[in-house]
């Protein structure tokens, strides 16, 4: 029966091929973006399950509140963990990582053949690390290689680059001395123990060199009051891992960290109004913490839904073709009817053309994805690399073979079940032309497919212009032609006075200084003593540290006072340039100038010297925080060198040149502020990349399905067209005729969609502090040219029959 039923089904699919190549382009489409889908929510879904411990493994963060400030922060106090070890009942044991920033490392530093590379996924962490994160050990000794000081291990890609197909385990390695905002890591030789497995890409921490062991703050270590230490707990630098026992209940900690708070941070607590409260967050939910740099699920959930309704979109098509085929079927039900063969069988027939349809779409699906990650930039679009491993991922075999069968039933269960209830007599007379519910339905699914293809269209036009107006709206400051050039090592140092001064004799470049403090990037979070009504309180507020020329090379407007000034040594000791916001915030409404500034553990009162205009130092999904930019005298940094726009390449080029007479001894890297500003909203760009090929593929598969329903209804109503003509119709009557009812179905399509796209893009927006004005013409375009497709596509399939041979039609009817 099944042999029978299957080669019937393949005699069916090449009888009517146009529609059958229809209905399988549609399918595949729809497969194809299933797969993508499984694939995109697996890499999602199974973020650091790779590790064996996984369940057990917790990250711990805390809510730090207090008078003037008020943060999540994923790291804590290095001096913590082992506290916490101690204090908390079920705690086993910690991991902790401290992060260098970009950083050289030097390779073979005792013969002539040394190499540099800049490397910024650099961390130190403690020995425990090979009993809480899961990796496979190519070289080295997994029981001692963090034992000790003066190692370092190298995950295997790293290794080859630095040593091909050479053992790396013995070899020596100079990380270069590092500066944070907070803390010198000085140069130091490390010996490679071991070389472990890559991270998997679905990793949310990431790391290509460890090096063994925590270093100490000297400031704590030295601190000689309960007070001082207090401050240390204060001041998170680490991300810590714990590891729990199996029945551990994380929901315990409140009670056992108030013990911890009333030990550590109370002294300062009481003096800052402080409060401090602990989480401990699941290892494999740490992907999914928006406040703590994380992934916002609601993202995910949309996707889902697009493409679950893209899929749905190719079922309704193989739906209507197939229950509007079935008029020209009739005959074939009805003999089959009279000789005996049940509605079961009639039912498992149909159902089953569907099912086969659906497996022949699911293996072009697989070829079509081959291709588009493979052979397209999807996976760069998108920040992935999924692949087609069947062997390495069972899953992906099974779940293409549940979504085929899911597909081929969904797009069959409604014409297995509506053309066996063709009435025998008018079957075989060939007198049955569809019911009334029939073609209502049939419009139904046309209206909801270019509903959720309008809506789709409309919510990547939306968020395309959104990303537009983010990129061009005003921050405040000139953001273009600056060029960034990291000086985070001694050896740069030392130097950087001299490539300031070399730099300077170019006519292309306007100035140059050195800052701590990116925009766009960061700006570190400190907690100052600022006057307000007469009297000194605590305020966090965010803190470029900008030397000499600063204001003028990053292009603020200074709205009073004035610039730090290179040749006094006041203005690195007690000088702060603010922001409107600051003034806002502080009460400031006359002069700013002269009101009393110092850091928290600050000797020395400063004052205020200038003010600028509010700019957007963060990305637009933030409103302008008070701002404090202190004087630098360092060189240390980041040097920011304004060019002019005109011979760039010229200019860049004459930096290069610079930088190696200089002789640094390091490679030479830069990057462009305005790049590194836009990198903000990647994430919004493949939110967008990705609804907007969803978008096509909507549009293309709803065409599909107005292609062949247009086509088939004119293919039966030839004679009426025929008819007409030789009464005197002309082309426009017959077009009209035959196109408005498809007009009127697109157009309640879009008229359903625009609240919803309108209701969906302002939940979007409300992510953003700065937004776009929605304007009337935004939806009204985009819906008018899905309109206007539609349209053509019907014109196109009517025009064949409305230009031929009325004399031809009635002959071949």
């Amino acid at each position: 029966m099944l042999r029978y039923r299957f080669r019937f089904a393949i005699r069916i699919l090449i009888k009517d091929g146009v529609y059958s190549f229809l209905n399988i382009l549609g399918l595949s489409l729809g497969i194809a973006v299933g797969i993508i889908l499984l694939l995109y929510l697996q890499n999602e879904l199974s973020y650091d399950a790779h590790h064996l411990n996984k369940d057990r493994i917790y990250r711990f963060t805390n809510h730090l509140k207090g008078q003037g400030f008020d943060w999540n922060s994923a790291e804590s106090a290095r001096e913590l963990a082992p506290i916490l070890k101690d204090e908390i009942p079920g705690v086993m044991n910690y991991v902790r990582f401290i992060g260098y920033t970009k950083t050289v490392v030097t390779i073979n530093p005792d013969n002539d053949e040394a190499q540099q590379f800049y490397e910024t996924q650099i961390f130190e962490t403690d020995s425990s690390f090979l009993t809480f994160f899961t990796h496979k050990v190519h070289e080295g000794n997994p029981g001692t290689c963090f034992s000790g000081q003066g190692k370092v291990v190298l995950t295997k890609s790293v290794a080859e680059k630095y040593f091909g197909d050479q053992p790396a385990v013995g070899k020596t390695l100079i990380i270069g001395k590092n500066v944070t905002s907070s803390y010198v890591m000085e140069e130091s030789v490390r010996i490679v123990s071991a070389v472990i497995s890559d991270l998997p890409d679905n990793s949310h921490l990431k790391y290509d060199i460890l090096l063994s062991g925590i270093s100490k703050r000297d400031w704590v270590q030295q601190a000689e009051t309960s007070m001082r230490k207090s401050e240390a707990f204060w001041n998170a630098d680490a991300f810590t891992y714990l590891l729990v026992s199996e029945n551990f209940d994380p929901t315990s900690i409140d009670e056992a960290f108030k013990v911890v708070f009333d030990k550590y941070f109370q002294p300062i607590a009481d003096k800052i109004s402080g409060t401090a409260t602990a989480y401990f967050q699941p290892l494999t939910k740490t992907h999914f913490e928006p406040e703590l740099d994380g992934r916002d699920t609601t993202y995910i959930y949309a996707f889902s839904l697009v493409g679950c309704l893209l899929i749905l979109l190719a079922c309704i098509n193989y739906m209507n073709l197939s229950t509007a085929r079935s008029i020209i079927r009739t005959r074939e039900i009805g003999i089959r009817k009279v000789l005996g063969e049940s509605k079961t069988n009639l039912w498992g027939t149909i159902l089953s053309e569907s099912l086969i349809l659906s497996f022949i779409a699911m293996l072009l699906s697989i070829l079509a994805c081959y291709i588009v990650f493979e052979h397209s930039p999807f996976n760069q679009w998108i920040d992935k690399k999924l692949s087609l491993d069947f062997i390495g991922n069972p899953y992906l075999l099974v779940g293409c073979g549940l979504l085929a069968t899911l597909v081929g039933l969904i797009s069959g269960i409604y014409p297995a079940l509506f053309i066996p209830k063709i009435p025998v007599v008018a079957a075989i007379n060939d007198r049955f032309g569809g019911t009334k519910s029939n073609n209502i339905l049939r419009k139904i699914l046309i209206v909801f497919q270019f509903t959720i293809s309008v809506i789709v269209i409309l919510t990547a036009v939306l968020m395309s212009k959104q990303i537009a107006f983010l990129k061009d709206a005003d921050l405040g400051f000139d953001v273009d032609n600056v060029i960034l050039i990291d000086v985070k090592d001694e050896s740069m140092v030392k130097k950087n006075k001299v490539f300031k001064i070399e730099l300077l004799k170019h006519p292309e470049i306007v100035s140059v200084a050195t800052a701590w403090g990116v925009p766009g990037e960061y700006a570190d979070g400190i907690v100052f003593l600022a006057e307000q009504d007469g009297k000194m309180v605590q305020q966090h507020f965010a803190t470029i540290f900008g030397g000499p020329e600063y204001l003028e090379t990053i292009g603020y407007q200074l709205l009073e006072g004035r610039d730090f000034r290179a040749e006094t040594n006041a203005d690195y000791d007690r000088s702060y340039i603010i922001n409107e916001a600051t003034a806002k915030k502080m009460g400031w409404k006359e002069s700013v100038i002269g009101k009393r500034i110092r850091f928290y553990n600050g000797k020395e009162t400063g004052r205020v010297i200038g003010m600028v205009k509010d700019f957007n130092f963060l990305s637009l999904h933030n409103e302008i925080e008070p701002l404090l930019i202190v004087p630098w005298a360092d060189e240390v940094g980041t040097t920011h060198i304004r060019v002019n726009s005109e011979n760039l390449e010229n200019t860049i080029d004459h930096v290069r040149d610079v930088f190696e007479k200089v002789d640094y001894g390091i490679p030479f890297e830069y990057r462009f502020l305005d790049k590194e500003f836009d990198k903000q909203y990647h994430a919004n760009q493949v939110q967008n990349q990705l609804v907007s090929v969803l978008s096509y593929i909507c549009i293309f598969i709803s065409l599909l399905g107005l292609v062949g329903l247009s086509a088939f209804t004119i293919g039966q109503k030839a004679k009426e067209i025929s008819i007409r003509k030789v009464l005197g119709a002309t082309v426009s009557n017959i077009l009209l005729l035959f196109s408005k009812s498809y007009i009127k179905l697109m157009l309640i399509g879009i008229i359903v969609a625009l609240p919803i796209v309108h209701y969906l893009i302002s939940e979007w927006l409300a992510g953003f502090a700065y937004q776009m004005s929605l304007m009337w013409y935004y939806y009204v375009i985009p819906g008018s040219l899905v309109l206007s497709i539609g349209l053509m596509t019907v014109i196109f399939q009517t025009l064949k029959p409305a230009l031929a041979n009325p004399v031809d039609g009635l002959r071949n009817e």
